[in-house]
């Protein structure tokens, strides 16, 4: 039996982490180890080429593995004295290992991409004779299962997911510089809690402070904004600190959190866009993350004095990779509204929430509310399909990429650069339901960007949690029993 480990010396990373990430390897100097070799079936190039021309993510994956395929085959056949490796510039090296024996790991008789990856596994701990020292990358559960009943053990693709928030309790040293200064420095964080990674620019800090002190300086216990903190940027060359959130402040009274990390959005949706033009929100379903997204958008659209946007630019989940965009009836504008209907429930409680009172101050009712909101599609909002936004630059918009965990990794690069000048960007959606059949939780495109972003002076990342779905009573209890 291999000892299982938590970083091994060798990696046979599966198509599909490859597919997922090709950067993986073409790793820049400063990119962490993953391990110190790659090996790679020589038998993916066949494969890959496959592939290669589909209109697809998965179709541009395999152009790019191809031709860092070759450049690492021309390097090692032109390498001098015996050498057989490829030497990354973090110092990974790279092995290509031609066809294994498959008799130990094929089953039922088929001899795709998993079964060439396992049997260069076995390969590898035989060339290392270690065999806990060497695992399978990947991110689908069908590989690992197959990998683990050969004794082989399994690295999951991003196994730690920056979540852009912690809750840490407050040390009684710290109470008054938080809660009479509102901020605390870097020094002061890294003195008083030693064992924490350094803070991240834009991460959000939850503090369980004692009851008595609480009373001591006359706050609610319920009131969490106070106990909320984000690791802000120094202004004008200062130092950073972690200071208590204060931008949430200005909301209106329609809109209010209700939970910590909706207040967490709610803060980052309201810094100003010089300070964060990019949130991304990975969560679970029913916790407010498109409400916020789509209210706050609106506000901050219309609202006389908050105006910083120009209109709300949205484009909808599309888990066919805008395949079906042209069996739809009607313009392209009625196609993709047909794919946000997220976007409109939540601009419909919005308005719902707002209260607005009818002439003779009768309540507004429900064709009131949707009156409401076909003014406000129509004259404050643009839909556009993913298909659609090659070459757009959108400036001074309030942009919502919603449900964006079926975009695939290239497709969410691509959607990311479409930011212009005075554009706040704010990609949601929750990675545990992917419908796109070529991603998983961890290779799809919201949880790309999240990672890649992750301590960005220039983005948000912020998840919120099960505990904190507020969409009713019963969704809880669904997500308690069904998705667990």
């Amino acid at each position: 039996m291999a000892k299982r480990r938590d970083t091994h010396k060798a990696l046979v990373p599966a198509l599909d982490a490859l597919i997922g990430d090709p950067d993986i390897l073409m790793p820049g100097p400063d990119t962490k180890l993953k391990a110190e070799i790659l090996y790679i079936p020589l038998q993916y190039i066949d494969r890959i080429r496959e592939f290669r021309h589909e209109q697809s993510s998965r179709g541009e994956a395999a152009t790019t593995l191809l031709g860092h395929f070759m450049r690492i085959l021309e390097y090692v056949h032109y390498a001098d004295g015996d050498s057989k490796t490829y030497v990354c510039k973090n110092g990974m090296k790279i092995e290509f290992v031609p066809p294994q024996d498959i008799s130990d790991v094929s089953t039922n008789g088929r001899t795709g991409s998993n079964t060439h990856a396992l049997a260069t596994a076995k390969y590898a701990q035989k060339q290392l004779n270690d065999d806990g020292a060497v695992a399978i990358l990947t991110g689908d559960n069908y590989m690992s299962s197959k990998a683990l009943a050969q004794d082989i053990d399994v690295a999951h693709i991003n196994p730690d997911v920056y979540t852009g928030r912690r809750r840490l309790s407050l040390p009684e040293e710290l109470c008054d510089s938080w809660l009479r200064d509102r901020h605390i420095t870097a020094e002061q964080f890294k003195e008083f809690f030693p064992d924490e990674k350094p803070l991240l620019l834009n991460e959000f800090v939850e503090f369980v402070i004692d009851p008595i002190v609480m009373s001591t300086y006359a706050i609610n216990p319920h009131d969490f904004y106070k106990r909320i903190g984000r690791f802000e940027p120094g202004k004008d060359g200062e130092d950073p600190v972690l200071r208590r959130i204060h931008y949430i402040e200005d909301l209106p009274g329609c809109i209010q959190p209700r939970t910590v990390g909706q207040a967490m959005l709610a803060e980052a949706l309201m810094a100003p866009v010089e300070e964060i033009p990019i949130v991304i929100c990975p969560a679970v379903f029913g916790t407010g993350k498109t409400y916020l997204s789509v209210a706050i958008g609106y506000f901050l659209v219309t609202d006389k004095e908050k105006s910083q946007y120009d209109r709300i630019f949205v484009v909808p989940r599309d888990a066919e990779l805008g395949k079906e965009i042209g069996f739809l009836p009607g313009d392209e504008t009625q196609k993709t509204i047909a794919k946000s209907m997220p976007i409109l429930d939540s601009l419909y409680n919005y308005f719902k929430n707002k209260g607005d009172k009818k002439k003779g101050n009768r309540d507004q009712t429900a064709g009131d509310i949707k009156k409401k909101v076909e003014i406000a599609i129509q004259d404050h909002f643009e839909f556009v399909s993913i298909i659609n936004m090659g070459g757009r630059s959108i400036s001074d918009c309030w942009i919502i990429y919603d449900e964006s965990q079926d975009m695939e990794r290239f497709q969410v690069n691509q959607l990311m650069k479409r930011i212009g000048e005075g554009s706040k960007m704010v990609i949601t959606g929750d990675p545990h339901q992917v419908f796109n059949k070529h991603m998983n939780y961890h290779s799809n495109g919201l949880m790309y960007a999240a990672t890649k972003m992750a301590g960005s002076p220039y983005a948000a990342v912020i998840t919120m949690l099960e505990g904190e779905i507020t969409r009713s009573e019963a969704a809880r209890e669904i997500a308690r029993r069904l998705d667990h």
